[in-house]
């Protein structure tokens, strides 16, 4: 009786089942954040600190506003103040040594926080006249030039910071399961000046569905050199399961 061989895969063997290939997301990028800095006041552009593509500090000025009223009136409201101050000071004395009552001494002390709020008050008006960007980041758009006017809320610069960026893609059902937030994962950036490859986290998962039934999900990715672009093409690697 001839001798029959049966091969068995080992897989079989193992009771292992091959994990299944992972699906690609198409997605973009875009800047981790983005803000419009505005003029807080109507007034005119006397100076502009900043150029378009200029890297940028938090805090740093981007533009200075014509102030000379507003810097006249904190000078005013500072002397008035050191006036309050030393009146003050008087009247706590003689109340002390019961010369005045009470009430005068109040009287004084109030006038003299009176004078404090208005110094405040001026101060604030000659600060918000130097326009600071709000976060680090990039000058991508100047609306602006010295010496044109610009209304209260008019936006001045827009800003980018693509020391990270955000890869927004929709998914399927069945890809979620491996998309949880806090999950490490490959993106890919096919477009011509765009890195390889990197990892990213996934950072949203969209309670949500649009109309087709995908879920919106956020993934980021560190960019500290910036050479990763907003805008580029962008392809995020779901593994799936065994």
């Amino acid at each position: 009786m001839p001798f029959r061989c049966l091969i068995v895969s080992s897989a079989l063997i193992l009771g292992a089942v091959p994990a299944r290939a992972g699906a690609l997301l198409e997605g973009r990028v875009l800047p981790y954040r983005q803000v419009e800095v505005s003029a807080p006041v109507s007034s005119r552009i006397t100076e502009m600190r900043v150029k378009e593509g200029e890297v940028v500090k938090a805090g740093q000025p981007l533009a200075l506003l014509y102030g000379k009223l507003e810097e006249l009136e904190m000078q005013r409201a500072k002397a008035l103040l050191e006036r309050r101050e030393f009146e003050a000071r008087g009247a706590k004395r003689l109340y002390d040594n019961k010369v005045i009552p009470e009430a005068r001494a109040l009287e004084s002390r109030i006038d003299l926080e009176l004078a404090r709020l208005q110094y405040e008050t001026a101060a604030e008006q000659v600060r918000i006249r130097t326009i600071v960007a709000p976060m680090d980041g990039v000058v991508v758009t100047r609306h602006h030039e010295e010496g044109e006017a610009v209304s209260g809320g008019q936006p001045m610069f827009r800003l980018m910071d693509l020391s990270r960026v955000v890869i927004q893609c929709a998914a399927s059902q069945d890809a979620l399961a491996a998309l949880a937030p806090g999950r490490r994962v490959s993106v890919r950036f096919p477009d011509p000046g765009g890195s390889a490859s990197a990892e990213g986290e996934v950072v949203l998962v969209d309670p949500c569905t649009d109309a087709a039934g995908k879920v919106r999900v956020k993934v980021v990715v560190a960019n500290p050199e910036g050479r990763i672009r907003a805008g580029l093409r962008a392809q995020v690697l779901a593994p799936e399961g065994p």
